[in-house]
């Protein structure tokens, strides 16, 4: 075999080796975002479908619960009060602490419906809050927050626990 052909058969394997090195790391980091079980990857997006139109051509959207929320809102994120300030509530959740800041139109709420205030933040407090983040992605302009239930023995959250 000659010089040439050696040259070429290391060339074509280390292609092949990283080929296959890119898709490992492709696969890896799709389950690390989706999990093995998800669904696969929607052509609508990530909002999903536009609502169906309700009957005699209504938006089809749901009437808001008490406090203005919509059942499906999510909140923009969860936690245990750490700590609070005049005009601020630091929040532990899973992606660290998160810096909430209130303001005069700060709702906040239990997660019954019926009407808080700031006083009730407290630490240890499991809460949910609804606002904007800002340009830093950590700091959270609360627009409601909603004081969960207590802890319980079977809470869906598991890093509340601690």
């Amino acid at each position: 075999m000659s010089t040439v052909q050696r040259l070429l058969i290391r060339c074509g394997a280390l292609i092949i080796v990283a080929v296959l090195v890119i898709g490992a790391f492709s696969l890896g980091v799709y389950v690390g975002e989706r999990g093995w079980t998800a669904g696969p990857p929607s052509i609508v997006g990530p909002g999903g479908p536009p609502p169906p139109q309700g009957p005699r051509g209504g938006s089809g959207k749901q009437p808001p619960a008490p406090g203005g929320l919509l059942p499906k809102d999510k909140p923009d994120s969860i936690g245990v009060v750490q700590s609070v300030a005049r005009r601020s509530v630091t929040v532990r959740t899973p992606q660290g602490l998160r810096l909430v800041l209130v303001s005069d139109e700060t709702r906040v709420e239990r997660h019954d419906g019926q009407e808080a205030s700031l006083a009730d933040l407290r630490r240890h407090v499991p809460v949910a809050v609804f606002g904007q983040f800002g340009d830093d992605g950590r700091t959270l302009m609360a627009r409601v927050i909603v004081l969960l239930p207590p802890r319980t023995r079977n809470h869906a959250i598991p890093f509340l626990a601690s």
